[in-house]
C-alpha cells in the first residue's frame, strides 16, 4: 500500500463552518472555556479529548500585511492525523514569486479543535514556513481520534489565518455507514466563476478528491467581466512563475472556501506541467532535459501549493499516486497517469487527434510505469472492502468522437490499449469496482466492458466522469461511435459520490452559468450502482 510520505515535522505538538470562513482573518483570538465531540457521517470516531495549550504566536518582525491571503487547506487524512497548509503570502501576485515574503524561514503557530471558536484545543504547535518553499506550511498532525470532525487555524505576528474544517478518515477496524466524496477536476480559471467549489463547501464532505488540472499553464487570458486573469501573461517555465500561477487561482473566494470546508486528497493531470506532456516529452518535441526541468519546476509549486503528504520534491520526480481506504467500507485508488506515461501512438506536433488507422496504437506502452502497475496490482490485492474506487484522471472506458469514421483523443486511455487492458482485468478481480474519471470537460456515465466498445462483452464496472469545474465545455455528443456511453451531460460541475455498503450513489451538480460567480448549483442528474450489480442505474 503506497501512503503518502511523511510532511515536515512540526516544531511542537499539534481544526470550518462556512460562517467562520467567511468571517476571513480576523486578529488573534482569545482561548476560554470547554470543546465537545466531533460529528460526522461515518462510523468509527472518538473523543478527541482537549489537552493542549496555545503554542505562543511567533513574532514576524516587518510582516504589516496579512500573510494569509491564499487561505488555509488540509488533505491527505489518515485515521490518526492529516495534513494542514497555508502559505504565507503578503503580497501573492509579487511580480518575482516571492509573494512579499523576506528570503528567510518564518516560524508560524497553529491550533487544532473540535470547536471553530477554539476555546478549548486538541493540539497546537509551531512550525517553519521555509522560504526554500515558498513559505508554505504542511503541518502533520499526529495522535488525533479517527472519523472526527476538526477546526484548525495558524497565527503569526499580528495575523490569524481563517478557519479551516478537516476531518480524519474512520479507523481501519471500522464499518462506515457513509461517506461522501466531491469528485473535482478541470478549474481553469479564465475559463469561468468556481460556483461548483461555493456548493462543495456548502456540502461539508467527508473528503475532496482532485482528479487533476488544479491550475492550467496556457496562456493567460480575459476571462468573464475581463477581470479574472492569471499571473503572469505566459506560460510558466520556472519556480517563480508557477508560484504567481498557483496564486492567481488560490486567490478565488470559492477555492478557498472550498478547502477551508474538507480535506482534499488530489493526483495531477497534464496542465499542471505543460498540455499533453508524457514522461519527459511533449507535443512539440522540446527536448528531455527541458522537460524534466519544467517537471521540476512544477512539480514543486503543486507540492507548496497544495496540503499533501509529501515531503518537498527534489526534481523532476515525486511520487504522488496513492490510495485511501474507509474503514471496511471502500478503498479509493488515485493514479498518476503523465509522469511515468510512454509516448503516445501518432503524436501530432499540436493535435493530439488521430483517425482510427494508427497501426501504432496497437504497440505495447505503458502508462503507469511498472513500479505504479505493481503497486496497484498490490493495493486491490489487500481486499477487506465492499467497494474498490478507481481514480482516473483520464476517461478509461473508452471515447469515439468520430461519426461515420473512428477518431480517439490518443491522450486518453484511447491511446494505451493494452496497458488500459491490464488495467480492466485488474478490476475484474476486485469487489464492486467503480471508477472516477475527470479531463474530458463533460460529464459522463460510462460501461467499462471486459473488451473496451464491445457492448457484448461482461460488464466489469461503471465509470463516473466529473464534468469541469469551470474549464471550456468539449459539447460535440460522443453517442455514434460509443455504445458505452449511458449518459453525457454537457455542463461544469462537480460530482457528489455518496458511499454506503449497499449502493454507491453519483449526484451530477451542474453549474447554471459558469459565467455568473454567484450561480445556482442543483442536481442534474443521479445514477446508483449496487453492491453485487457493475450496472449503473439511473433514478
Amino acid at each position: 500500500m503506497n501512503e503518502r510520505g511523511t510532511a515536515p515535522e512540526p516544531l511542537l505538538n499539534a481544526g470550518l463552518t462556512r460562517r467562520t470562513f467567511l468571517l476571513g482573518a480576523a486578529s488573534v483570538a482569545a482561548l476560554g472555556a470547554c470543546g465537545s465531540d466531533g460529528g460526522g457521517s461515518s462510523d468509527g470516531g472518538g473523543s478527541g479529548t482537549p489537552s493542549a495549550t496555545a503554542a505562543t504566536t511567533p513574532a514576524a518582525a516587518g510582516l504589516d500585511a496579512d500573510p494569509f491571503t491564499l487561505g488555509v487547506a488540509s488533505g491527505d487524512p489518515r485515521p490518526d492525523s492529516v495534513i494542514l497548509w497555508t502559505r504565507l503570502a503578503p503580497d501573492p501576485l509579487a511580480a518575482d514569486g516571492a509573494a512579499g515574503m523576506p528570503a528567510e524561514t518564518v516560524s508560524v503557530a497553529w491550533d487544532l479543535s473540535l470547536e471553530d471558536s477554539f476555546a478549548d484545543l486538541v493540539a497546537s504547535g509551531v512550525t517553519p514556513a521555509d522560504a526554500r518553499h515558498g513559505h508554505s506550511v504542511h503541518v502533520d498532525v499526529p495522535r488525533i481520534e479517527p472519523a472526527t470532525d476538526y477546526f484548525y487555524r495558524f497565527r503569526v505576528g499580528d495575523f490569524t489565518s481563517p478557519v479551516g474544517r478537516t476531518r480524519t478518515l474512520p479507523a481501519a477496524d471500522a464499518s462506515p455507514r457513509q461517506v461522501r466524496l466531491a469528485v473535482a477536476n478541470c478549474q481553469h480559471l479564465e475559463a469561468g466563476f468556481y460556483a461548483a467549489y461555493r456548493s462543495i463547501a456548502e456540502d461539508q464532505v467527508d473528503l475532496v478528491v482532485h482528479l487533476g488540472d488544479y491550475i492550467y499553464e496556457l496562456p493567460a487570458l480575459a476571462g468573464p467581466g475581463g477581470d479574472r486573469s492569471s499571473a503572469p501573461a505566459d506560460p510558466p517555465t520556472t519556480l517563480e512563475a508557477f508560484r504567481l500561477r498557483y496564486a492567481s487561482y488560490k486567490l478565488d473566494p470559492d477555492l478557498q472556501a472550498a478547502h477551508a470546508s474538507a480535506p482534499f486528497t488530489l493526483t495531477w493531470d497534464d496542465h499542471e506541467v505543460s498540455d499533453n506532456y508524457m514522461g519527459d516529452t511533449l507535443p512539440s518535441g522540446a527536448p528531455a532535459d527541458e522537460v524534466r526541468a519544467l517537471r521540476a519546476a512544477a512539480y514543486q509549486a503543486w507540492w507548496e501549493n497544495l496540503p499533501v503528504r509529501l515531503d518537498p520534491p527534489d526534481g523532476p520526480d515525486l511520487v504522488v499516486y496513492h490510495d485511501v481506504t474507509f474503514g471496511d467500507l471502500a478503498r479509493l485508488y488515485l493514479l498518476d497517469e503523465r509522469q511515468y506515461a510512454d509516448v503516445p501512438p501518432c503524436r501530432g506536433e499540436t493535435v493530439p487527434y488521430d483517425d482510427g488507422n494508427c497501426d501504432a496504437v496497437d504497440e505495447p506502452r505503458t502508462r503507469l510505469g511498472a513500479d505504479q502497475e505493481a503497486w496497484l496490482a498490490d493495493a486491490a490485492a489487500q481486499g477487506g472492502v465492499t467497494w474498490n474506487l478507481l481514480g482516473t484522471p483520464v476517461a478509461l472506458a473508452g471515447i469515439d468522437v468520430g461519426t461515420d469514421e473512428p477518431r480517439y483523443f490518443l491522450d486518453l486511455w484511447d491511446g494505451y490499449p493494452q496497458a488500459r487492458q491490464e488495467v480492466i482485468d485488474l478490476l475484474a478481480t476486485v469487489d464492486n469496482p467503480v471508477v472516477i474519471s475527470g479531463d474530458y470537460h463533460q460529464g459522463m456515465v460510462l460501461d467499462v466492458n471486459e473488451v473496451p466498445f464491445d457492448p457484448d462483452s461482461a460488464l466489469v464496472a461503471t465509470e463516473f466522469m466529473a464534468p469541469p469545474i469551470s474549464s471550456v465545455l468539449f459539447s460535440d455528443p460522443v453517442d455514434a461511435r460509443t455504445p458505452q456511453l449511458r449518459e453525457q451531460l454537457d455542463g461544469h460541475g462537480y460530482l457528489l459520490l455518496t458511499v454506503t455498503p449497499d449502493d454507491v450513489t453519483a449526484d451530477f451538480r451542474l453549474v447554471d452559468d459558469v459565467r455568473d460567480p454567484d450561480s445556482p448549483v442543483a442536481t442534474a442528474s443521479v445514477w446508483r450502482v449496487d453492491a453485487g450489480d457493475p450496472a449503473a442505474t439511473p433514478i
